[in-house]
């Protein structure tokens, strides 16, 4: 087998179903296969596995959500391809883009991984390259508050790298774990997704992993995908700005080697920081 195609499905029924039928639209030119691993969903999408499983595509239901790097490795486990894609299930692919990654891996094997232009459904691009995290950065993040009161400040420009070209081939720190190629043997000898990170921050920290193992991440405009973005977590937004701190300070903790009080007071800030999207869930849901 050269190929397999792992997706991890939460609650996204209809964006799975539109996934695996864009796959089957423009399948890659290489044998391959497709694995699902259900989280868990409560919107009826394991009564659908039953139906999407044919001889190429297996379909796992966990009794419980594992997190999305626990169920990736799951699905790493389950396969024997040269190459393993993550793709999101609210992701469509586009005519050939598999084909491009899988030949850029194929031809630079200082690629670690290998991602596509990411387009919203209307068309319109999306940021899919960043730099590194650091304390500094995390504040001025895409959803910060730093970021939504000064949008074009600096920081917050050179972390997203909203202004890189992205018209060309590029080699950034990291790439959103929408779509990411690997090489099987490369993804098992980094010991896969750090299943620590329950939700986010899994595909910046294995990015970080190759980065120190002298791999490139590997950025082809030429491969497109349409990805809706958060279609899963936009319908849990508490769980997921909580995840997304959790995810922020395990990051941080293990890669940052800052000293003791460093790392305190990120956590009190992190807690407080908790505390007040805490407080505006729940008076946003008393005025419901």
């Amino acid at each position: 087998m050269t190929l397999t195609i792992g997706i991890v499905n939460y609650n996204t029924k209809e964006d799975l179903k539109n996934c695996i039928k864009s796959i089957q639209l423009n399948p890659p030119k290489c044998n391959y296969q497709i694995i699902i691993v259900d989280n868990d969903s409560k919107d009826g999408s394991k009564k659908q596995l039953k139906h999407l499983e044919k001889e190429n595509i297996k379909c796992i239901a966990n009794n419980k959500n594992m997190g999305f790097g626990r169920a990736c490795n799951q699905i790493a486990k389950m396969q024997n391809s040269s190459y393993i894609l993550f793709l999101n299930p609210d992701v469509e692919i586009s005519k050939n883009s598999i084909d491009k990654l899988i030949k850029f891996l194929k031809n630079n094997e200082q690629a670690g991984i290998a991602t596509g232009k990411l387009l919203f459904p209307d068309g319109s691009f999306q940021l899919s390259c960043r730099k590194f995290p650091t304390i500094l950065r995390v504040l001025f993040g895409r959803e910060s508050l730093i970021r939504n009161l000064f949008p074009n400040n600096i920081i917050s420009k050179e972390y997203l790298m909203s202004e890189l070209d992205y018209s060309k081939i590029r080699f950034p720190d990291c790439v959103r774990g929408a779509v990411m190629l690997f090489r099987s043997d490369v993804f098992k000898k980094i010991g896969g997704f750090d299943e620590k990170f329950f939700l986010y921050f899994e595909d910046t920290d294995i990015c970080l992993r190759l980065r120190k193992k002298d791999y490139e991440i590997a950025y082809l405009p030429e491969a497109v995908f349409y990805h809706k973005l958060g279609s899963s977590t936009k319908k849990e937004k508490l769980r997921t700005k909580i995840s997304i701190n959790i995810s922020m300070f395990h990051y941080i903790k293990k890669h940052m080697n800052y000293n003791f009080l460093l790392l305190s007071f990120f956590f009190t800030a992190l807690l407080v920081r908790l505390a007040f999207i805490m407080m505006f869930f729940s008076i946003r849901y008393e005025e419901k």
